[in-house]
């Protein structure tokens, strides 16, 4: 499967409570959205309450994230994010924050699935469709 057969989207509206003393939205909160991203777009192939209870889980290593342009109190977000690669046991996904065309931010992470017993890194589970940035 190729990355671009897995883009979900989802649109998010900055809060009061997510706007730092700046004035523009708290950088933790990008965190926040991507967690929520990557609940759905697992939603979308498995249910993770089954994932866990078969002893596999996805282990998130690492978050980059680079901010592009501010986002301010109640302006509307759209998160489009997407598997940029699922093969063995790792996997990448990359997401945009769009206001309008304008991008506001880019994100990148990356993690392996892991036994939930000996913290091992396993085989991504069946249910999920394998992703290569180069279709194969």
């Amino acid at each position: 499967m190729r990355p671009e057969e897995t883009v979900i989207e989802r649109d998010f509206r900055a809060m009061t409570y997510e706007i730092d003393f700046a004035g523009v939205l708290s950088n933790q909160v990008y965190q926040r959205w991507l967690e929520d991203m990557r609940m759905a777009l697992m939603d979308r192939y498995v249910d993770i309450r089954k994932l866990m209870r078969g002893g596999s889980v996805p282990v998130l290593a690492r978050t980059e994230i680079d901010f592009k342009r501010p986002v301010y109190l109640l302006e509307d977000v759209k998160c489009r994010m997407w598997v940029e690669e699922l093969q063995g046991v790792k996997w990448a996904i990359r997401a945009e924050f769009l206001k309008g065309d304008q991008v506001c931010a880019r994100a990148y992470q990356y993690g392996v699935f892991v036994d939930t017993e000996t913290f091992r890194p396993v085989e991504a589970p069946g249910d999920l469709p394998r992703v290569s940035p180069h279709g194969d």
